[in-house]
């Protein structure tokens, strides 16, 4: 367990900008779509860990088509997208949409922070899920379109925007439905490492608290779950003790991470061979730590196509890589409120 941002915090930050963004509005009467970090906060979106020296990305950000249109009003700053801009509406607000804001990134991100916030955009709780792959696809296909049919009216084939690419290449990495941005980090790690992706939000039926779970990254075939520690109260520690508890009971190795584990690459290959270590215990058959990969060799297409390393060893997975229903159990009701 353990997040980033909590739903609460996400909520509070929402409010703060959309009463500056109304006072904008009222002062300058103008109503432009709202862009890149004021999108997000708009949405309750976490935002990423931005490049130092970006400090236009801080305040209000608002879009416009070309540099003509720009009003130079102090205290705004405004981008510049030529490609289709989609937008929401939340509340008085025009925002960008998320899938949008998301390409419009791509080119201040690197592209494991871009996989970071697309997965915020993702979430497994449904008050913080704000789109989809599919919807992230279509945005990149739209984008490509309107290139071709400007080639077709001008015989000019405009460039893409800044980090199409690497929007492309995240897509075959990003999951869907997992709890807070340290999550996302921790599942690269192994990646990057030649280690096989654990899943995200296993479902496991637990018997000592007669609920359901789930398990922040799993790798189910062995019975190997890794759960992110975000650092609690004592009272939080309490619980996330209980529950480990009751996970080992029903026979998962547990690995517990913290932020000590992430965020440099001595840590994160210690990391890497301590789940290593836990699949060699399952399987008795040494699992190897490669030299570290860039995030872009991780989201190589032909790294997508390997065989999991039970089927090259020849081991029975001990559970499915899909869960089943846990019928006989209530459903996991541990959302906690974690972006």
């Amino acid at each position: 367990m353990g997040g980033s941002i909590a739903l609460v915090q996400l909520t509070e930050l929402k409010h703060q900008r959309m009463k500056q963004c109304a006072e904008f509005q009222q002062r300058s009467r103008w109503q432009p779509p709202y862009a890149l970090t004021t999108a997000l906060e708009l949405q309750a979106i976490e935002i990423p860990r931005l490049p130092k020296g970006r400090a236009m990305l801080n305040g209000i950000t608002v879009v416009v088509p070309s540099a003509n249109e720009r009003r130079n009003l102090v205290g705004i700053n405004e981008v510049t997208w030529s490609f289709p801009v989609d937008v929401v509406m939340v509340e008085q607000c025009l925002c960008v949409s998320p899938a949008c804001t998301w390409a419009m990134f791509a080119g201040w991100l690197n592209l494991e922070e871009l996989i970071v916030l697309a997965e915020s955009m993702m979430r497994r709780d449904g008050r913080l899920r704000r789109t989809t792959i599919e919807e992230l696809t279509a945005y990149l296909d739209s984008a490509r379109e309107f290139t071709e049919a400007v080639f077709e009216e001008t015989g000019r084939r405009p460039n893409m925007f800044r980090g199409y690419a690497n929007c492309r290449r995240a897509l075959r990495v990003i999951q869907e439905g997992t709890d807070s941005s340290m999550e996302t980090r921790t599942r690269l790690v192994p990646l990057k490492y030649g280690i096989d992706a654990p899943c995200v939000n296993y479902k496991i039926g637990v018997k000592r608290l007669n609920r359901a779970v789930y398990l922040d990254l799993a790798y189910p075939e062995y019975k190997i779950c890794i759960e992110f520690d975000g650092g609690h109260h004592a009272g939080q520690w309490l619980e996330d003790a209980r529950r480990r508890q009751a996970i080992e009971d029903e026979k998962w190795r547990y690995i517990q991470v913290t932020k000590l584990d992430l965020g440099d690459e001595w840590s994160e290959e210690a990391l890497a061979r301590r789940i290593a270590d836990k699949i060699q215990e399952v399987t008795g058959i040494p699992v190897p730590v490669t030299a570290r990969k860039t995030i872009q060799q991780v989201c190589d297409a032909r790294a997508m196509r390997r065989k999991p390393l039970y089927e090259r060893i020849g081991f029975e997975p001990l559970l499915p890589r899909v869960p089943n229903a846990n019928a006989d159990f209530p459903d996991a009701d541990d959302l906690d409120g974690i972006a």
